[in-house]
């Protein structure tokens, strides 16, 4: 790696200039000069500053570079987390080229989305009734809920249909309906916190472990608790929580900051449980779907060990690798058959 030249000041005379003369650009004299004005001051004053147009061309490149350099800075730190020492020559020198500009798209995006359809169901609503906006509706009308195919009048005992059964992206745009502003923002930040430092070394792989958690945590929730509306990204921010403890698992002895990482997810996962525990005693409206939330940390952890482990292969790894693989493929099969046969009833039937 290429060492930066240094250049020192020869005496304190010429240290006292030097800090006169960028000094005089600090205009608001809180001891900082913003880039802009440095650059256009670069410009304008060559002679100033002692150097010739080229010299001059040649800082300003400098200046951008170090720029760069403290975002890549930023990256490292972030890949510190989840990169594993023996993986880190050839994930730190993708880094190397790797441009903080387009962001890590999957989490952020997924983010943005989530608060957009929010904001736009409030504003809807809003329109409807007194114009006054309820930060606790909850649209269960929406085609993006999951909503069950039909429920059973409790006293007529009639069936009320609710949806077709054909209607199978609810089991993924539910995601990005959630309930009160309270249930949106706790979302997009524990997401955010989980997702960013994965996707940064993994790209776009976080995606379908955020998304299939989620849809494994929604057809637990259709099974189990036929129904029942399901909102929120819960299921595959459990997906992202799990895959940071199954990684955990299979690096612990090359993971560096092993035990800060396990202190933080032990904090998270402790604090969570004990608040569904208490939520559970608590007599609410809106019903937590805990098995949504088990659902996805369960296909978290299954997909953390298929899709995020890059490591170099150990025997023990390929046999945990494809005990994930059936344990997956298995549960989806059988809870899409138990779902096939719930809605076979409301399937038409087709002569041949």
């Amino acid at each position: 790696m290429q060492q930066m030249e240094q250049e020192m000041c020869t005496s304190p005379g010429e240290c006292n200039a030097w800090r006169d003369l960028f000094q005089s650009f600090d205009y608001d004299n809180d001891g900082y000069i913003p880039t802009n004005e440095l650059k256009a001051a670069v410009r304008r004053s060559t002679q100033t500053f002692g150097l010739q147009i080229e010299e001059a061309d040649i800082l300003l490149k400098n200046m951008a570079r170090a720029k760069k350099m403290r975002m890549r800075h930023v990256l490292f730190r972030a890949a510190q987390l989840v990169v594993p020492k023996s993986q880190r020559p050839s994930k730190f020198s993708y880094l190397l080229q790797y441009r903080f500009f387009p962001p890590p798209l999957v989490m952020i995006t997924a983010t943005i989305v989530q608060v957009a359809v929010y904001l736009y169901y409030i504003l809807a609503e809003s329109e409807k009734g007194t114009k006054k906006y309820n930060w606790s509706y909850v649209p269960v009308n929406s085609t993006l809920i999951y909503a069950p195919v039909s429920v059973r009048d409790s006293v007529s005992k009639n069936v009320e249909k609710i949806r077709e059964w054909y209607e199978l992206w609810r089991f993924v745009t539910y995601m990005f309906v959630h309930v009160g502003y309270g249930h949106l923002i706790t979302n997009c930040i524990v997401q955010l916190f989980l997702g960013l430092p994965l996707e940064l070394v993994h790209q776009w792989r976080i995606a379908i472990v955020y998304f299939l958690s989620g849809i494994f945590g929604c057809m637990l929730m259709a099974v189990t608790s036929p129904t029942t509306y399901v909102a929120g990204a819960s299921g595959g921010v459990y997906g992202l929580l799990a895959a940071h403890v199954s990684d955990l698992f299979l690096n612990w002895s090359e993971m560096e900051f092993r035990w800060v990482r396990f202190g933080v997810l032990f904090v998270l996962i402790a604090s969570d449980t004990s608040m569904q525990v208490w939520q559970s005693f608590t007599p609410t409206q809106v019903k937590v779907a805990y098995l949504a939330h088990l659902g996805g940390a369960i296909g978290g952890l299954l997909l953390g060990v298929l899709v995020l482990r890059n490591l170099r292969t150990k025997s023990w790894e390929n046999v945990v690798w494809w005990v994930s693989l059936i344990i997956f493929v298995c549960s989806i099969a059988a809870l899409g058959s138990l779902i096939c046969f719930r809605y076979a009833d409301l399937m038409p039937n087709f002569d041949l």
